[in-house]
């Protein structure tokens, strides 16, 4: 595996395991992710990806069982 498909299938895990998502989820190749957020570490560049698209944390109250 090249270091470019290393750096995709890691930035595709890191937004799966936050978010639920994955590139194909939202409509985006790996190349594309790479340009557009290349320059960014992975998770600076999941948190700007969720921040710009307004996406919920899994971890978030929001997907959390409420207590009865």
């Amino acid at each position: 595996m090249s270091n470019i498909e290393i750096r995709i299938s890691e930035a595709e895990l890191l937004l799966k395991q936050r978010y639920g998502v994955s590139f194909a989820d939202i409509g985006i190749e790996g190349e594309e992710w790479l340009d557009r957020f290349g320059d960014l570490s992975l998770a600076d560049a999941v948190d700007a990806y969720a921040a710009k698209y307004d996406l919920t944390p899994l971890t978030s109250a929001a997907f959390s069982p409420s207590s009865k």
